[in-house]
């Protein structure tokens, strides 16, 4: 029988170590489930873990390679994630190089390093619903390949230059696999410098064809640098997610391979061109730097059947060049009858997004440079990953926070509750919550076995009874993590506010406060306690 978690609440004591990492909130307007994901450690022994929303683990699965996961639990309940084991000596941040299949109890059913010396599996894979893998992959190309095809020599950095293919793998046995279908970025280049290669010609009248000299200024083989794959089951249409050039690209998977190759075929009756393609008009000589939208993005993704919007694209906005973090929601233009993207020339549309969450107080208290991912769950709420520092979130609709945690799992090992997780790197690619009603949990034992972190703290994720939920619900303070001024949300006007840090040290106290300034704060993990005539409850919240 699945247990099913009711409303939990975190309430730290004051008197003893307080709870720095694991569950920092979870209110009732959380979507209950589990939560797969898998911490970045160069210590062993390693693991991906699913835990319940109080932050217990429900289940665990070791590994003997260092992770940098996609992971995704199957509806058989095995997992698939990507671990590292690179062999290759391409300079490419994020390379993987390995995927893996494993049943519930950790057996290895199927694994396979793609990766060799001039190419590898690198950031992300989809396994379809045929069980086929599709997976990007970088294959080193000299500067005279590079230079064949148009590309400015001046531009082209250590003698090589990256292409980016998508393959389409049929595992076989427990390490082997058959190639079905591939696709080559190469195929479907265009360039306007070197008038004596075939594919010279006039970059905006080809939108559908990728510029060989966009963006040489990075100084890098790793030119696109994709970093996402989604798939759209509905269009059989694979998107890719382009960091380097601040756009994704929509092709079609319903070609053969030789088709893919060309610009005929398929669904969309254009082969393997782009027939479709967001974020960065510059890109393709139909706008300025002006009129980009993007700003190295991160998992870019068809949103899949269940959530509220289903069919649309959600983008994980990272926002380097502005310095704050959105997920955002596209509907692109579809046409659906004749199975094509509606396109009259200029830049792609829309001009607007359908959906965006920031922080609602002051956007540069979200702020995810790189790594990270959004999953919207069945309500409509946000499960939100801020990799490089290891934090997941939960907002609602309304873009109120409902669940907070901090991974306890640091480069350098597990920390305990009372350790600041600011001074250690506690990262994580991305994040996915399954309801207890999914398949594959269905006759699982979901049995809590205690949090992740050391130490924890013995009063950390307790039942409330009704009075101390009402107490709890009457209080509310955001933004959460803060940089500046935190506000409180109070539905009673008399009331008491003391602040104190992680070691349980009072700071400050403030009368009926509606706003409190605390930038001059040091980054860490405090407690906010709130006092009535009968009643206290704590808040913690985390200065950036």
């Amino acid at each position: 029988m699945k247990k099913i978690i009711p409303f939990l609440l975190f309430i730290p004591s004051l008197l003893c170590a307080q709870n720095t990492v694991g569950v920092l909130q979870n209110n009732s307007e959380s979507v209950n489930g589990y939560t797969l994901f898998s911490p970045r450690t160069s210590q062993t022994p390693r693991y991906t873990y699913l835990i319940d929303n109080c932050g217990e683990i429900v289940n665990q699965w070791e590994s003997s390679f260092p992770l940098f996961s996609t992971d995704y639990l199957m509806e058989d309940g095995s997992l698939y994630r990507s671990v590292v084991d690179n062999q290759s000596t391409l300079d490419l941040p994020g390379n993987t190089g390995r995927i893996e299949h494993l049943d519930w109890d950790g057996n290895l059913i199927w694994g396979l390093t793609f990766s060799d010396t001039d190419f590898s599996f690198h950031h992300d894979y989809v396994v379809l619903p045929n069980n086929n893998i599709i997976m990007l992959v970088a294959f080193r190309m000299t500067e005279a390949e590079a230079i064949a095809e148009g590309r400015d020599p001046s531009t082209i950095a250590n003698g090589e230059l990256y292409e980016e293919r998508v393959l389409e793998i049929e595992p076989v046995g427990v390490d082997s696999f058959n190639i079905i279908w591939e696709w080559h970025s190469w195929d479907h280049l265009i360039q306007d410098f070197d008038p004596s290669q075939n594919n010279f010609g006039v970059v905006a009248d080809h939108p559908e064809l990728v510029n060989i000299n966009y963006g040489t200024n990075f100084g890098e083989g790793d030119w696109w640098h994709s970093n996402a794959l989604s798939y759209s089951i509905e269009r059989d249409q694979i998107l890719i997610s382009n960091r380097n050039l601040d756009e994704f690209i929509i092709i079609d998977h319903s070609t053969t391979t030789a088709e893919a190759a060309t610009s005929s075929g398929g669904n969309s009756g254009m082969g393997g061109d782009i027939i479709y393609r967001w974020g960065n008009p510059e890109s393709y000589d139909q706008g300025t730097a002006a009129d980009k939208k993007l700003f190295a993005q991160h998992d870019v993704q068809f949103i899949p059947d269940g959530s509220p919007d289903a069919g649309k694209i959600m983008i994980f906005n990272n926002g380097d060049e502005v310095g704050f973090t959105r997920v955002q929601i596209i509907d692109t233009p579809y046409d659906a009858v004749n199975q094509n993207y509606i396109y009259t020339g200029g830049a792609y549309g829309p001009e607007t997004v359908d959906f965006e969450y920031q922080d609602p107080v002051d956007p540069t208290n979200f702020f995810a440079p790189f790594l990270s991912g959004a999953q919207q769950l069945a309500n409509g709420n946000l499960l939100i990953c801020n990799g490089p520092f290891g934090f997941m979130f939960e907002v609602d609709t309304n873009a109120n926070t409902v669940w907070q945690y901090q991974s306890p799992v640091s480069n350098t090992g597990i920390l305990a509750d009372g350790e600041d997780p600011g001074n250690f790197q506690t990262r994580m690619f991305r994040a996915l919550r399954y309801t207890p009603d999914y398949p594959g949990l269905d006759g699982r034992d979901l049995t809590p076995t205690g949090p992740i972190e050391l130490n924890p703290v013995s009063d950390g994720c307790n039942l409330l009874a009704t009075d101390d939920l009402a107490m709890t619900n009457s209080f509310e303070i955001y933004p959460n993590p803060v940089q500046h001024s935190l506000n409180i949300v109070a539905h009673t006007t008399d009331y008491t506010v003391s602040i104190y840090n992680n070691l349980g040290s009072l700071l400050s106290e403030h009368r009926n406060p509606l706003e409190l300034n605390v930038s001059e704060l040091p980054a860490s993990i405090y407690f906010m306690v709130i006092t009535t005539a009968d009643q206290k409850v704590t808040k913690k919240f985390i200065k950036q």
